[in-house]
């Protein structure tokens, strides 16, 4: 079993944010038939980072919010935190997309692992998921 929260978008910024909301669209679209459950887990260097230093790294350096947001609203995407529930995981990461972002969702993922932030990885397991229409 997995466990998570939603919660605050915690390495954002106010311009940022209201990109996101702008151009993002919701879970559960008909068209948004495959899914995938990314469950990652940071090391204890990452943890280590203060917020700002996180910060940094995140989209200063990764730029993971603009990486992101040249894929909406094709990709919806879902943030679930897993650390403090004292999880397995960090993060439970749960994105939808119709068979025609496929590709899409592939570049997206390769250009997120790309980044200096991936370095800060230890463990990611990939499930993916197709709906019955």
């Amino acid at each position: 079993m997995l466990r998570g929260v939603t919660s605050n978008q915690r390495y954002v910024n106010r311009n940022e944010q209201n990109q996101l909301v702008a151009v993002q669209e919701g879970l559960g679209r008909p068209e948004a038939s495959q899914a995938a459950l990314i469950p990652i887990t940071k090391s204890a260097v990452w943890w280590g980072l203060t917020q700002d230093e996180r910060r940094q790294i995140f989209e200063e350096r990764s730029s993971h919010i603009a990486i992101g947001l040249k894929y909406l609203p094709a990709i919806a995407r879902r943030l679930h935190h897993s650390r403090d529930l004292g999880e397995v995981f960090d993060f439970l990461t749960w994105f939808e997309y119709a068979p025609s972002s496929s590709t899409a969702f592939e570049d997206l993922l390769a250009a997120l692992r790309a980044t200096e932030e991936w370095k800060y990885v230890e463990r990611e397991v990939d499930i993916r998921l197709v709906r019955r229409v």
